[in-house]
């Protein structure tokens, strides 16, 4: 073992190597994939996307009950609104506490 001081040792370099490797599979899948006939129908890929469409489902109807609740609350506070201001004298007491005769 040797003591140096102000030297830098090189990281130990990757070296693996594959088990097994066919090149011509891989020029065919990569062929497959440049003209667009990947093999999408295998049955991890056809579960994601009916995943994904359930996703989608969900988040619109999520989407349009909020909206729907929305719009009820507003026109709630629109119809209180009109009754208090029409149909009550608060605008009037709130007017002479502001403006004094």
């Amino acid at each position: 073992m040797k003591i140096t001081f102000l030297k830098r040792t090189k990281p130990k370099a990757f070296e693996y190597k594959p088990l097994y490797y066919d090149k011509e599979k891989d020029d065919r899948e990569k062929r497959k994939r440049e003209l667009g006939l990947d093999n999408s129908h295998d049955r991890s890929t056809m579960m994601k996307g009916e995943l994904q469409r359930r996703w989608r489902k969900d988040k619109t109807n999520t989407k349009e009950k909020t909206s729907s609740m929305r719009f009820f609350i507003y026109l709630l506070i629109a119809v209180m609104s009109v009754y208090l201001i029409f149909f009550t004298d608060l605008v009037q007491k709130m007017v002479q506490i502001f403006i004094p005769n």
